[in-house]
C-alpha cells in the first residue's frame, strides 16, 4: 500500500501533487489498470471527457464543469507521463509548446499587428496558424483535418478550406435555407430517410467528404 497525504476539504492539492499521484498510479506499486494504459488505449477517454466538459458548460453546471475540467487535465498529465516514460516528451514540453503557440498566434497582442475586434483577431489567428504550420498546398491543409472529427464537423472544415483556397465545390442541391432550424430539419429528415433505407448517414457523409477531398487534391 502506497502512503499519501489525505488533505482536508479546506486544503487544496496542487498541480505538482496531482502529477505525483498519477506517477504513483503508473508505478510498479500503483494501479493494475493505470499501469498498462498507452496513448492509444486512452484515446476514447480523451474524446469522452471533452464531450462531457462541453455538456457541463451547456448545462451551466459549475460543479460538473470543475469535475470535467479535472478529467481533461488528468488526460493531459497521463499522456505527458507516458511520454516521459517513453523518453519522447514531458509535461514541460506540452506547457512550453502551448505557451509559444499562444504568443505566436496572438501577434495582435504580443506583436505589431492591429486587431480592433473579435473578427479581426480571429482572422489574424487563422493567418498566423497557417504560417506556423507552414502549409504550402491545399492538400496539406486538407490532410491536417483530423480523421476522427465528427462527420458533420469534418465536412464543414473540408468545405471551408477548399473555398478558402479558391477551389470550386460541387454545385449545391440545397437552396434558400433561411434558418438554422430549417437546416436542422433537413439534416434530421435525411437521417430518418437513411435509416429507413438501411444507410449509415454518418458513414455516408464521411465517404462523400473523402471523395470531395480526393477530387480537390487532384485538381
Amino acid at each position: 500500500m502506497v502512503k499519501i497525504e489525505i488533505k482536508p476539504e479546506n486544503e487544496k492539492y496542487t498541480l505538482d501533487e496531482l502529477y505525483r499521484i498519477i506517477e504513483i498510479l503508473r508505478s510498479p506499486e500503483g494501479c493494475p489498470w493505470d499501469k498498462v494504459q498507452t496513448h492509444q488505449t486512452l484515446t476514447k477517454g480523451m474524446i469522452e471527457e471533452a464531450y462531457e466538459t462541453v455538456d457541463a458548460i451547456n448545462k451551466e453546471s459549475t460543479p460538473k464543469l470543475v469535475e470535467e475540467l479535472g478529467d481533461v487535465l488528468l488526460q493531459v498529465i497521463f499522456h505527458s507521463i507516458i511520454g516521459t516514460e517513453d523518453k519522447a516528451f514531458g509535461f514541460d514540453d506540452v506547457v512550453d509548446g502551448c505557451a509559444r503557440k499562444m504568443i505566436f498566434r496572438h501577434s495582435h497582442v504580443f506583436g505589431n499587428v492591429d486587431a480592433d475586434n473579435a473578427k479581426e483577431a480571429l482572422a489574424n489567428w487563422e493567418q498566423m496558424k497557417t504560417k506556423e504550420k507552414g502549409f504550402s498546398s491545399l492538400e496539406e491543409e486538407l490532410d491536417d483535418i483530423p480523421s476522427v472529427f465528427p462527420a458533420l464537423l469534418k465536412a464543414q472544415k473540408v468545405g471551408k478550406r477548399i473555398r478558402k483556397a479558391g477551389k470550386n465545390l460541387p454545385e449545391s442541391s440545397v437552396n434558400n435555407i433561411k434558418s438554422s432550424q430549417n437546416i436542422g430539419k433537413m439534416l434530421f429528415d435525411i437521417c430518418q430517410e437513411a435509416e429507413k433505407q438501411g444507410i449509415d448517414a454518418d458513414q455516408a457523409l464521411r465517404e462523400y467528404t473523402e471523395k470531395i477531398v480526393s477530387d480537390a487534391k487532384r485538381g
